[in-house]
């Protein structure tokens, strides 16, 4: 039965109170709905605030000022720095001698890198190519016994097995010597990005001019190259040895006093300043390679800091703001660390100390005034503050 028949056998009178209450009971529940949706879009605006608010919170600023939370004594403003940690008991520190020592093995490492590094051409017709020599040639291409555009060079420089050329090409001038003259038969590939070589066999005439031959390691050889570190062979085996352990020992005191003292918290506006430092690092970072870039080939290597973090990182900025925190604590604790060292122990230090070492270790009095207008004092002092931390607790720490 429909709804036209509902009120049948009522009186009029009757049928308009009926009709008077269900119209009341109808606005009461368009009433309530309203209110529910008022009520979500409310919500809903209050909760994209709140997201807006909180990305622009987690929003690292760039913030190229190092000084800006340290006093000109080195130390963190308005900071005690003993009442956010708990110290390891850093007067006792034993440091296992295998982490620590610097063995033979790599010591001929870094010999061999020196050697490396000072090759020079050799034309002996004693020695012969392998695979791995630095080799340089003339070679000259041709196919069909026609000559090709880039097919032709002098005094090249190749490593060979570096696969840097087309085939086998590489692999042909292995077992010859210097003086030699030979071809050396290749294929190009047929995806080659040269249409008319592509697919192509080619012949290059090559003439191998000489090999690159590492010098033996003698005290001449420490004499002319190494001299700012000792005069003979067996004195900069011992400058290495020595170097490394201290370096080495140094670095596991460093890590050692962070990773075994009870960090309560960071002062706020000192770690704010160090993520914005960490970005500012990064995007100078990428200014230097723009400019390095653009020396050579008049272009800038990234359009922008977003491009250079995709590529660098493969991170958005969002995802690398959110990094930041992670990668510049360990850093900020090491800070907090040396400042209650310091404090403790009565460890000072001021700018007049920072120019003196800086300028004893080969700095001049004007690139100084250029990091105290880079850095600010206060970062310089508290850099060198830190050192003498450092140094206070390894000489005090047991290598065993």
């Amino acid at each position: 039965m429909g709804n036209e028949n509902k009120y049948e056998g009522m009186s009029l009178s009757k049928q308009r109170k009926l009709e008077r209450q269900a119209e009341i009971a109808k606005k009461k529940q368009q009433a309530v709905i309203i209110k529910v949706v008022v009520a979500l879009v409310v919500l809903a605006i209050v909760g994209l605030c709140v997201w807006a608010i909180i990305k622009k919170m987690n929003k690292v600023e760039a913030n190229y000022n190092f000084s800006e939370q340290i006093d000109n004594n080195g130390m963190i403003k308005g900071v005690k720095a003993g009442d956010y940690v708990t110290m390891v008991d850093y007067n006792n520190l034993t440091a296992p001698l295998s982490e620590i020592e610097y063995p033979d093995e790599k010591v001929e490492e870094s010999i061999k890198t020196q050697l490396d590094n000072h090759k020079a051409i050799s034309t002996s017709t004693d020695i012969v190519a392998k695979n791995g020599d630095k080799v340089n040639i003339d070679f000259a291409g041709t196919v069909d016994g026609e000559a090709f555009d880039g097919g032709t060079s002098t005094a090249y420089d190749l490593t060979l097995g570096s696969n840097s050329f087309i085939d086998d090409f590489e692999a042909q001038i292995e077992g010859h010597k210097p003086g030699d003259s030979f071809d050396v038969e290749v294929t190009f590939p047929t995806d080659y990005g040269t249409a008319t070589l592509a697919g192509k066999d080619a012949v290059f005439a090559v003439k191998l001019n000489g090999i690159y031959v590492a010098p033996e390691f003698t005290d001449e050889f420490v004499q002319e190259y190494l001299s700012d570190y000792a005069t003979t062979a067996e004195g900069y085996r011992q400058y290495l040895k020595d170097t490394n352990y201290k370096n080495n020992l140094i670095t596991y005191v460093e890590k050692y006093v962070v990773a075994n003292s009870t960090f309560k918290s960071f002062p706020r506006a000192y770690f704010k300043q160090m993520k914005g430092n960490y970005k500012a690092n990064e995007i100078s970072k990428m200014e230097y390679y723009n400019q390095l870039y653009e020396s050579y080939l008049g272009g800038a290597m990234y359009a922008s800091f977003e491009e250079y973090l995709s590529k660098a990182y493969s991170q958005t900025e969002e995802e690398f703001d959110n990094s930041i925190e992670e990668r510049v604590s360990d850093t900020v604790k090491y800070a907090i660390f040396c400042q209650a060292v310091a404090e403790k122990e009565g460890i000072t230090a001021t700018i007049d100390e920072v120019k003196e070492y800086y300028i004893s270790n080969g700095g001049t009095e004007d690139n100084f005034n250029s990091q105290i207008e880079n850095y600010g004092q206060g970062y310089l002092v508290q850099q060198y503050l830190d050192q003498k931390v450092r140094d206070f607790i390894v000489d005090k720490t047991t290598v065993q």
